[in-house]
């Protein structure tokens, strides 16, 4: 009784002082606060209220100016955030405290949900209101300046040449910062906010100031040494620097205190890079058990895997650490899943190509002379297709584990990555209708997966679909925006505008008055949403590569220079395609050089990347060697370009574009064996290469070995019945051994079925000339210069076939007319002056050689031409100094590269881009150095065709052969309105 009593007394004198505290806090509400504190005699029960309360706004207060200690301020993290009003008269009110702070949170989700939409101007004034009600607020005061950088970001690329701008806000100032103000302000505020500086120090590394970075992330660090966050940051950028120790230091010293997969993964890639991969592997093994997140350990896991199937060729080691991962994320992460299935196609390859080096080398050390080991031959395309067979197979078991209710996989898995992985290795077959319904099967599964929808889209868009593909990328942009999806959408705007969303052009066709309207492509839309897709992932590479072709196809090229500079600085996760869209921009106006520095800057980045993850970009760092080598090849560097194609090899060995460059850097060195190898293992890596067959056939048809020759271009032609080369190859080789009917024919047939291909016409032309049948002649070569009269070739032919009906009045005229629409075709500039020579004009002839040689100073027959000007008129110093002018440009020793070469090709390319102005004309290099738009066709290189010509003697020598042939024949051909 006695306890009981005196709980009840005690309790009794608690309520009783709660309400004494209730009557004075109500009437100072009503009186208004003053300074003085509750009276003493509620000191035992009161006073505790009051401290409290007061405490806990103090604390809540210094935690909010801190900024807490999560990595990333995500929406999640304002529930443990609070505010207070500043103002007197609600200072000490819990319940008004409460509200003010109920209030700020919901402003500040709601402020999130307008940035993950897209509507950022509206969310920069949601949390501008926020920070008026609560300026100690650092959440808000982070999530402001970070979306104002990200928005200052943008604004650098839309400035324009023009002054005036309606799409920029009145408020935006161009020449002032707004991020720097908020970050400034948010600084001054909540001095302790890790997050702020660092954040701070992110954004002036974007923007180029270096030294201002260093010095906030010292700011950070000087708050706490070891915070993982800003270390890994700092150190990213002293990596990008080159100052590796410090780096180094700067991660095994917040590793040393806790442990991230980030900081793991990025130690790790130094070690890598450094040759160190047995260091990388003991640091994955010692940290991943440290990490409590499953998304952590998934990443130290995918990188540990990758190193060991890609520095220790342990692919049993890989495949158990990626089970080990898989297990201990309870079956549902689709992203183990993805690369468990990756994982085993690559290593059905591996084993394969074992199988065959072990099978070659018992072979070659055979004693028996019966065993051939020529006769073994590696089918790559078989190995390829056993590869993607078997990740099928685990693709669909995994896809149907999940829709199998049994399983229970289907409420783990929290994404349709497996289906959007399956499919796309189903477009990568060919496989478009199997694609769709994979795609269709995951939407069903997974109705609020974005990704589903954007790779839906893409497939429509494939079909020719594009209104169900604009519904699909829309229906993506509505459950998440995302940069692939939005580029997505771009790219179709621009490639097919509808007339609602597009500018409407009036373009001439066909006859005088008919006019047919056509809309054309809304680049201002077309430009936002790529720069919406920057605010939402600036590391996303496509965005630039694509904005930046767009920018250079409109003529911008130093928006476009900018847009890819800006993209290499931001250290993409897809740098391949950023360098190769740069280095692609400075070759097509002529900086050789420059082009060449970026594409093995873009070398030594990707290759960076693909040492420590399985990244699903690395494969296209083969473009980056294939352009780089054909750059060198092109600039007459073959000993240059052979060593690139064999680092690339290494790297790519199944890349049938590299073994190409690897067999026509050979054939330039003269090396015939050595090229009919890597010929061979080109076309048994791709059947369907049509230039591996093309070029193998005219080095075999120079070499004399018209059988083999045959056979090779009756490949290529059953395997790419569209290339329209190799029917002209064919028949060239027919007409060089006298069989002009079968010449005529495969002529014909090559025009059925390529009947674009303008050279096709000229080569028959020429050969209907060359037999005296000059209407047949004068009606193809008319048809060629109808579908194309920019080409040189076309005009030489109609000249030579006037010339040879005697029409030498019209030879001039014609050759004339061909340099006004073709002003950088170096041949008509030499053909024209040997007609001023034969006339005894020779300044107007030296005059043309030598504007040719400004044209295309690589022409070799240029050169032989104005040697034999000068010889002719005793001009014993013009010959020294053109002499001089050619060992520059061209050297006897192939593996010695010219001085001058890479220049040369940079002046034929800037005098290309000089006449482009001129009506219905395209310079030379603008087919070699392709600038397309299409974001899946944008790692296009340059066309080894010019090279493959000048391995058998150029379009004109081959005509020039099968003159002498025809000419000498006893038997006339018959006309084509006799056959």
């Amino acid at each position: 009784m006695k306890n009981h009593y005196t709980t009840t007394r005690a309790r009794t004198e608690r309520v009783t002082l709660l309400v004494l505290s209730l009557v004075f806090l109500l009437s100072e509400i009503t009186n208004g606060f003053t300074t003085r504190t509750i009276p003493s005699i509620t000191t035992s029960s009161s006073s505790r209220i009051y401290v409290s309360s007061s405490s806990s706004s103090d604390q809540d207060r210094q935690g909010r100016r801190r900024g807490g200690g999560s990595a990333t301020i995500a929406t999640t993290s304002r529930e443990t955030s609070s505010s207070s009003s500043h103002k007197k008269t609600t200072h000490h009110n819990q319940h008004s405290y409460n509200r003010t702070k109920r209030k700020v949170r919901s402003m500040f989700r709601y402020a999130k949900t307008l940035e993950k939409q897209g509507r950022w101007r509206e969310a920069s004034k949601t949390l501008s209101q926020i920070l008026k009600i609560d300026p100690y607020d650092s959440y808000s005061h982070l999530a402001l300046a970070r979306l104002e950088s990200r928005r200052e970001q943008s604004n650098v690329l839309l400035l324009r040449h023009t002054t005036a701008s309606s799409s920029m806000d009145d408020e935006e100032e161009i020449g002032g910062s707004k991020a720097r103000k908020a970050f400034q302000r948010g600084t001054e505020m909540c001095p302790d906010s890790i997050h702020l500086w660092q954040a701070w120090a992110l954004f002036e590394q974007s923007m180029g100031d270096i030294a201002r970075a260093k010095e906030l992330y010292e700011k950070a660090l000087s708050i706490d040494s070891c915070n993982p966050y800003v270390c890994h940051a700092y150190g990213l950028m002293e990596q990008r620097e080159d100052n590796l120790e410090h780096a180094k230091d700067l991660w095994e010293h917040a590793l040393q205190h806790s442990s991230t997969a980030a900081l793991v993964c990025s130690l790790g890639e130094l070690h890598v890079s450094n040759g160190n991969a047995s260091l990388a592997k003991s640091l994955y093994q010692k940290h991943v058990s440290r990490l409590t997140s499953e998304r952590e350990m998934t990443e130290v896991y995918l990188a540990a895997a990758w190193l060991e199937e890609k520095h220790f060729k342990n692919y049993e080691e890989a495949e158990k650490l990626l089970h080990i991962a898989l297990d201990q994320s309870s079956m549902g992460n689709s992203r183990v899943q993805v690369a468990l299935a990756k994982l085993e196609g690559r290593k059905i390859q591996s084993q394969q190509i074992g199988q065959h080096l072990e099978g070659f080398e018992k072979d070659k050390n055979s004693k028996n002379k019966h065993d051939n080991s020529k006769g073994r031959k590696l089918d790559v395309e078989t190995i390829q297709q056993q590869q993607i067979n078997v990740m099928r197979k685990r693709f669909e078991e995994a896809c149907n584990a999940v829709q199998n209710e049994d399983s229970g996989l289907s409420k783990i898995m929290e994404d349709g990555r497996l289906y959007n992985a399956w499919a796309s290795l189903e477009v990568k077959s060919g496989h478009l209708k199997s694609a769709r319904k994979i795609l269709m099967r995951g939407i069903e599964q997974y109705p609020n997966d974005a990704t589903l929808q954007q790779a839906a889209g893409k497939v429509e868009e494939r079909f020719g679909n594009y209104t169900g593909a604009r519904d699909l990328y829309g229906g993506s942009l509505r459950i998440e925006p995302s940069a692939p999806t939005l580029v997505a959408y771009a790219m179709l705007e621009l490639r097919h505008p509808t007339e609602t969303s597009a500018a409407v052009e009036v373009e001439e066709e066909g006859a005088i008055g008919n006019r047919n309207k056509k809309p054309k492509a809304n680049f201002t839309m077309v430009e936002r949403l790529f720069e919406e897709a920057l605010l939402l992932d600036p590391k996303h590479g496509p965005v630039y590569n694509a904005y930046g072709n767009m920018e250079l196809q409109r003529g911008d090229v130093a928006k476009a220079r900018k847009v890819f500079e800006r993209g290499e600085n931001a250290r993409c996760t897809d740098a391949a395609s950023v360098y190769h869209g740069h280095a692609k921009l400075e070759l097509s106006i002529g900086n050789v050089e420059k082009a060449r520095d970026i594409l093995v800057e873009g070398l030594q980045e990707v290759e960076r990347l693909e040492g420590v993850m399985d990244n699903s970009y690395h494969e296209r760092a083969a473009f980056l060697a294939h352009t780089l080598g054909m750059l060198e090849l092109n600039a007459n560097r073959a000993a240059q370009a052979k060593e690139v194609f064999a680092n690339g090899i290494s790297r790519h060995g199944t890349s049938s574009q590299l073994l190409l460059g690897s067999a026509l850097c050979e054939v330039k060195l003269g090396r015939e064996e050595s090229a009919r190898t890597f010929f061979e293992q080109a076309v048994n890596a791709n059947k369907k290469h049509a230039q591996a067959w093309q070029a193998w056939g005219v080095m075999e048809m120079k070499a004399g070995n018209f059988k083999v020759a045959k056979t090779l271009f009756e490949c290529g032609i059953q395997s790419a019945p569209t290339h329209g080369a190799l029917w002209q190859a064919y028949a060239t080789l027919e007409s060089r051994l006298g069989n002009f009917e079968t010449a005529r024919i495969l002529f014909a047939a090559g025009v059925q079925k390529c009947p674009k291909h303008v050279p096709l016409y000229q080569a028959w032309a020429s050969l209907e000339m060359r037999g005296g049948n000059f209407n047949e002649a004068k009606l193809l070569i008319g048809e060629a210069l109808t579908r194309d009269k920019t080409q040189g070739s076309g005009w030489l032919v109609a000249a030579k076939i006037e010339e040879k009906q005697g029409n030498e009045g019209l030879v001039g005229l014609i050759l004339k007319r061909g340099l006004e629409c073709a002003p950088n075709h170096a041949e008509l500039y030499r053909t024209l002056a040997e007609l001023e020579v034969n006339r005894f004009r020779f300044d107007a002839a030296r005059s043309l050689l030598e504007k040719g040689l400004e044209v295309d100073p690589m022409h070799a027959p240029l050169y032989h031409s104005l040697a034999e000007l000068e010889a002719r008129v005793f001009n014993v110093d013009g010959l020294a100094k053109l002499n001089k002018r050619a060992a520059e440009v061209f050297n006897t020793n192939a593996l010695v590269p010219p001085p001058a070469s890479m220049q040369a090709w940079g002046n034929k390319i800037k005098m290309g881009r000089s006449n482009e102005l001129i009506p219905d004309g395209v310079a030379t290099l603008a087919e070699k150095v392709r600038v397309d738009i299409d974001i899946d066709n944008t790692l296009m290189d340059l066309d080894p065709d010019s090279i493959i010509e000048q391995m058998g003697g150029g379009f004109e020598a081959d005509l020039d052969y099968i003159s002498g042939e025809i000419e000498h024949s006893s038997t006339k051909q018959k006309p084509l309105t006799q056959q």
